[in-house]
Formats: structure tokens, sequence, C-alpha cells
């Protein structure tokens, strides 16, 4: 299936990202049309990740555990449930940089795999590449997923790392999707060398990120051979943001495995939901989940807009 490109420059492909094609809406079925209505722009979604202390993933804990803050004021939950039976739709960003050929791209390959093969039938894949300063959606939602692996079989590795450029593309990545659970996956190895974009530029904009970004980096250099604010750490804020975490894969072959537990933890997570009021200035407000009894919890950290 030939790819679909998005631009010779990540700054085309963001505005290529924002008009990729959607399945429309007479294709859709009953049960999406419901979920689709109900994750409107003006809702804001969060999924949240509960842990005991020894780490384990706590899958059955009752709504009136949560309490939901918006600027430190407490907000009733209206709207509350657990993810694991919703269909999901899965935005995989691979880098596909000259330092990514060989047994890297191949675990990611794996990786990739793995998700596809517990796809069931509402859910849905887009696949994009980033390397040499383009951008390319190999797949778009509402294509068919036994496709990927063919798709993904094609991929090679060339060229330089835009590592921040395409992060700051990364909030446009979900257009088309229909389902309402999401999750970005990213997958990277090299520090950046090729972005017109800085750090902080990136930050300033993921900061926004609606959906959760998971950020596996294989095999990255050690610490001490990286920059101050490495892209680790910034990577590591990043996905924190989001709700969602970055994970350090040192040996390549190992991927497979890291998918098989992420794919787990994807539905073992709670949803929670609210619309703000549209009353008073729309800004940028501070978010925190609290669950009674010590856990560990993990959630986007803030949204633009008004308070519930």
């Amino acid at each position: 299936m030939p790819a679909s490109r998005f631009g010779p420059t990540l700054a085309a492909a963001v505005a290529l990202l924002l008009s990729a094609p959607t399945s429309s809406a007479g294709e859709q079925s009953p049960e999406k049309q419901t979920f689709r209505a109900t994750a409107e722009v003006s809702s804001i979604l969060v999924p949240v990740t509960v842990k005991d202390a020894k780490g384990r993933l706590v899958p059955t804990l009752e709504q009136q555990r949560f309490h939901l803050y918006v600027d430190d004021i407490e907000f009733p939950i209206k709207s509350f449930w657990r993810e694991g039976g919703l269909p999901i739709s899965y935005a995989f960003i691979v880098d596909v940089s000259g330092s990514m050929n060989g047994r890297r791209l191949s675990k990611t390959r794996e990786a990739i795999l793995e998700f596809a093969r517990q796809l069931r039938a509402d859910d849905e894949v887009c696949l994009i590449t980033f390397g040499a300063d383009e951008v390319k959606r190999r797949l778009a939602f509402g294509t068919d997923p036994a496709l990927l692996p063919r798709v993904l079989e094609t991929l090679r590795g060339y060229g330089t790392t835009a590592l921040y450029d395409m992060l700051t593309a990364a909030p446009q990545a979900m257009e088309g999707a229909h389902n309402m659970r999401r999750v970005l996956l990213f997958f990277t190895d090299g520090v950046d060398t090729a972005s017109s974009v800085t750090p902080a530029d990136a930050v300033k904009i993921l900061e926004g990120l609606a959906d959760p970004l998971y950020v596996l980096g294989i095999e990255p250099p050690p610490a001490e051979e990286g920059p101050p604010n490495s892209y680790e750490d910034l990577l590591t804020r990043f996905a924190a943001a989001s709700g969602a975490r970055y994970l350090r894969v040192d040996m390549a072959a190992k991927l497979p495995q890291f998918a098989r537990d992420l794919r787990q933890e994807l539905t073992m997570r709670y949803i929670i939901t609210f619309e703000p009021s549209g009353l008073g200035s729309v800004k940028w407000r501070k978010l925190d989940v609290r669950v009674d009894g010590g856990y560990a919890v993990s959630a986007r950290q803030g949204y633009r807009g008004t308070l519930p």
C-alpha cells in the first residue's frame, strides 16, 4: 500500500496531519457514533492509572474513592468508568532515522504487532513515521488494520532525527480517530539532531496534549553522554504531562515484552470526563486526581479552558 506523504518539511506535516482523511459519518457504526458524541472537544477526558505500593495495577476501585481537583478546587465526578471494555484508537509514531535501521526498527515492528494481535472489532490504528526532515502517514484511521503488518515491513531507517519537531505535531496525530479511548505510542532511539523548534517550544505545545503519550526510548545513550536537559528528561516530562510515562528500553530485544505489559496496562485504567463551564477566563488549569487509600495515581496534569 503506497504511503501518503505529509510533505518535505515537518512544518508542512502539521498542517497535513490536520487535514488527514477520515471515514465518513455514514460508515460509522451506532456504537462508534455514541462514543464520538461523548468525546467532543468541549469535554475533558482524563485516563487514570492507579498502582499499589508494590507497583501493581489496581483496576477494581469504585468511583467514590476518586477525587477530581482543578486549580486546587474539588469538583464532583459525574462521569466515571473502567477503560477495559471500550474500543481504542492507537496512533503509532515511529522514528525511522538512520540510527533506527536494523534491530531497533525490527523490534519496533514486533512491538507494534503485539498490539495489533489483540485488536478488537472496533479498535482502530494509525501509523506515522518521521525521519530525514519528513513525516509520512503510512496508515490512516479507518483503514483496515490487517494492512498494518505489510506496511510495517516496508519501513527502512534513513536520515536525521527531528525529534522535537515531530513532538510538536503529536497533538494532531489523532485526527480522524473515532473512539473516545485513545493513546499515542512513540518509538524513538536518538538525541535530536535536526529540529527547528527548541525543547522549550515543544514543552509548551505538549503541555496541552489531550491524549496519553507513551514514549519508548530504545537503547538511549548513557545519561553521562547526553547534554543538559537531555531528550530523555524532556520525554519524561512530555509523557507525564499527558498522564502517561516514558519507558526506557535498554535492549531492543525487550521491546515486545514492553508492548505486552503496556497493552495490559491500557486495559486496567479508569476514565473520568467533565465539561468546562464556559464561564470565566480560558487559561491553563492544573488538574489533579487523588484516590483514597494511599495509591500512586497517574493522570494528565492540566488542560486549557475554564473551570468545570
